[in-house]
């Protein structure tokens, strides 16, 4: 008989192939994801940066859609590490971190929802 493993978001883990080999980190470590061509970096609450040569697509499709966000071609966000989003000419968003990432035009309005559902807004 077959044992079939149940993901939950408190187990849910990755494993990344690196240069290295397999990094296997918890995706609620993940502060956001950054494209870079046909590459993507990884970028954790402890600083760490991490290559994988994966489309950004790759990972917009596995990580857990409620906690994550496209919210740019090069940017897909989780949003516990959301600190301020500026809705100015250029809506901007500062996370935890101080790292200040552009949301696209096209994706503020899904975004605002996002939010929403997630964070009650006053």
């Amino acid at each position: 008989m077959e044992s079939k493993k149940t993901i939950t978001n408190e187990t849910f883990k990755i494993a990344l192939r690196t240069q290295r080999g397999i990094k296997i980190i918890d995706f609620r470590d993940i502060t956001y994801c950054k494209a870079d061509g046909r590459y993507t970096f990884i970028h954790l609450i402890n600083g760490e940066s991490i290559l994988i040569s994966r489309l950004l697509k790759i990972f917009e499709n596995i990580l857990p859609k409620e906690y994550f966000f496209r919210i740019h071609k090069s940017y897909l966000v989780n949003l516990d590490y959301i600190k301020e989003f500026k809705n100015s000419e250029n809506n901007i968003l500062i996370l935890e971190n101080n790292i200040e990432l552009d949301i696209a035009i096209r994706r503020k309005a899904k975004f605002i929802g996002f939010l929403s559902e997630k964070i009650i807004l006053v």
